[in-house]
């Protein structure tokens, strides 16, 4: 750091010079924005365990097709 007292006059003479106007923020929220705030928080992904593992993983693939064959075969057999 520079210690020269003719800086630091300069650099004091500079900073009081300028004058900023802050503006007024509330600090307490509307129940509006909390509401906003808590629709729009993360949520936890209820899958996440099964993606974690190979298995978990596997099942996730093998349940959809499951649950294909055994509405398409639900439809055949109405139609019979």
């Amino acid at each position: 750091m520079n210690k020269d007292p003719k800086i630091d006059k300069k650099l004091a003479e500079k900073l009081s010079s300028y004058e900023v106007d802050m503006p007024e923020f509330s600090l307490k929220r509307s129940r509006w924005e909390r509401f906003i705030n808590y629709l729009a928080s993360p949520s936890q992904n209820p899958f996440e365990r099964f993606s974690l593992s190979t298995h978990g993983l596997a099942t996730m693939n093998v349940i959809p097709i499951v649950g294909a064959l055994i509405l398409s075969l639900t439809q055949i057999i109405m139609l019979i």
